[in-house]
């Protein structure tokens, strides 16, 4: 079972900077900065002789980590390169990975710097009062410096977690989820729910010229499932894409170091089990083993990294 969310990482570089820009743009702060390092991380992520240097980033209840490889075997000078993401990537493509942070006020909060990053969305938006699930929502979707994409939300007073409705005084105030692409929504439940125990606790389609404006996309047509391991904290949107089906470019030969190379970190109870299952399954991409780790990193004390059926990248953390 999945007892919560811990963190998503981003692939980075430049990391000063990106720490620079989530605190000045959407005022994340800065939390604790180390070089994580031994073969304990050579195994679970699947390279030998890794460095890097990570960084927390807090905002609200929760937490995302930057990382940045400092070197590799066969990289010379410490000097790594990563794999920058492609630059016409696209909201339907299933390598899409993005952060939804819960804002106060979308207008306030896009101008504090967003509205100057690479835009997705043409403005922010309004969801329309037909869409009885997503009505009034308001969102906006960006890039930031690395081209990972990002996403502000504003929710109405009938929609959303109550802790949304509850702070009244930070601007911007949490993130609600991160969502992927996934070629089938069936298959991808089956993993999070049937698999990892994430509870689905909404789905609907989304399409309309508010849809096209904010996913940057002609004719969109997206059916959202969302899952949660409880009733606070992040959670995991499915993003199935059935127009524009064209071109739903899939990962290939995904590394450790591409900048498109998120990770999802999960608390389970029970890891073993879980892996018993997945390989069982046949549901993931690939399968790293289970490693022993330093107990301070994660809080736990193994972990092991699996994919789920679209190659996105998850860690497995047990207590």
């Amino acid at each position: 079972m999945t007892e919560k969310i811990q963190s998503v990482v981003q692939t980075t570089i430049n990391l000063d900077e990106q720490l620079n820009w989530y605190c000045e743009t959407l005022d994340f702060n800065a939390g604790k900065r180390e070089i994580l390092e031994g073969k304990w991380l050579d195994e679970l992520i699947g390279m030998p002789n890794t460095v890097i240097d990570r960084a927390k980033l807090h905002l609200g209840d929760e937490v995302i980590e930057l990382w940045e490889f400092q070197s590799s075997t066969g990289i010379q000078n410490n000097n790594f390169q990563s794999e920058v993401i492609p630059v016409d990537s696209k909201s339907n493509d299933l390598w899409f990975q993005h952060i939804c942070i819960v804002v106060k006020d979308i207008e306030k909060a896009f101008t504090r710097g967003a509205d100057k990053a690479q835009q997705i969305s043409s403005k922010p938006q309004t969801l329309p009062e037909w869409n009885t699930g997503a009505a009034n929502i308001k969102a906006v979707k960006f890039k930031g410096k690395n081209g990972h994409s990002l996403e502000l939300l504003n929710f109405p007073e009938d929609k959303g977690d109550k802790r949304w409705h509850e702070n009244q005084i930070d601007l911007f105030m949490g993130i609600d989820h991160t969502a992927i692409g996934v070629s089938d929504t069936e298959k991808s439940i089956e993993f999070y729910s049937g698999i990892l125990n994430l509870e689905l606790v909404g789905q609907g389609t989304n399409y309309g010229k508010e849809q096209d404006e904010m996913d940057g996309l002609v004719n969109t047509k997206v059916l959202i499932s969302t899952l949660r391991p409880n009733k606070r904290g992040m959670g995991i949107e499915l993003l199935d894409y059935q127009l524009p089906a064209q071109e739903r470019r899939p990962r290939v030969n995904p590394k450790p170091t591409d900048l498109n190379e998120w990770r999802i970190i999960l608390l389970v109870n029970n890891l073993k089990e879980i892996y018993k299952k997945i390989e069982s399954r046949n549901i993931s991409k690939s399968m790293g083993p289970i490693v022993s780790i330093p107990g301070n990193i994660w809080g736990g004390v193994t972990a092991c990294q699996v994919r789920d059926p679209d190659g996105h990248a998850l860690l497995l953390v047990e207590e």
